[in-house]
């Protein structure tokens, strides 16, 4: 893990919620499922904001960022001009990679912009027998946003879209459309906690493996304030230095 001030190289905005950081870095190469602590260096918030790795090029060094602005952290850096400069602490956490079977087929399963971190795996490992759920509120009109969102996952053996509106995909949850999670062998998810929950009941009754990353307030990306903690079956755990990625079995989600 390194910290340093990066220029921005692109801002590309998806829709006016969502957007695509684009960096170089010469550093560290990050792996799939980790995540980077940003702050602009003319921020006027005390603490950065850990966004998980969307996609990394080594031949290129392009690191990018899929973020949704959620207050006013995310604002800021939804405001950040190419040539500026940021703060960038990372690579941090575990990845996909530590869980991932060396072959099988595995089921992806992203929440909005939780599919950031499972499309970055797709990119990492393009030869993997991988399916890819990806859930949304609104659908698509525009193709080519679909494709910016989704970002590598397009390039899975399988991609299966669903949103509440039933705009341009699924009409529905997407956990709704994993019927049959005892085809995979492991399945990894990421996106808000109830899809996350719901995820894991629906393994734990198939006996299937699986491994959630997951998010919490996160102050300084070291496990030292204690900010980012959650239950596990092993005690609490902090979701920056323990996780994010955690086998679903040792996960305990709030009634």
């Amino acid at each position: 893990m390194v910290s340093v001030v990066c220029e921005l190289l692109n801002n590309f905005h998806i829709n006016n919620e969502i957007f695509i950081l684009q960096f170089l870095w010469k550093h560290d190469p990050p792996k799939a499922g980790q995540f980077f602590m940003i702050k602009p260096l003319r921020s006027s918030t005390f603490l950065p904001r850990p966004i998980s790795i969307f996609e990394f090029s080594k031949d290129k060094c392009i690191l990018k960022f899929l973020i949704s602005i959620r207050g006013k952290g995310t604002h800021e850096l939804s405001l950040l001009q190419p040539g500026e400069n940021v703060q960038l602490t990372g690579p941090i956490g575990n990845s996909w990679e530590k869980f991932l079977p060396e072959t099988g087929r595995a089921a992806l399963i992203g929440g909005s912009t939780g599919t950031a971190p499972l499309s970055a795996l797709v990119y990492e490992k393009p030869d993997y027998n991988f399916d890819f759920y990806a859930g949304f509120k609104k659908g698509f009109n525009d193709k080519s946003m679909e494709n910016a969102f989704l970002g590598a996952a397009v390039n899975a053996n399988k991609l299966i879209i669903s949103a509440e509106d039933g705009n341009s995909a699924h009409y529905g949850r997407i956990v709704d459309l994993l019927t049959e999670p005892e085809k995979f062998d492991i399945i990894f998810a990421c996106g808000p906690v109830a899809m996350l929950k719901i995820i894991k009941d629906k393994c734990d009754k198939k006996n299937v493996a699986c491994c959630l990353s997951m998010e919490n307030i996160m102050a300084c990306g070291v496990g030292a304030c204690l900010g980012c903690t959650i239950k596990t079956v092993n005690g609490n755990r902090c979701c920056c230095k323990d996780g994010p990625i955690f086998p679903a079995g040792e996960i305990i989600f709030d009634e």
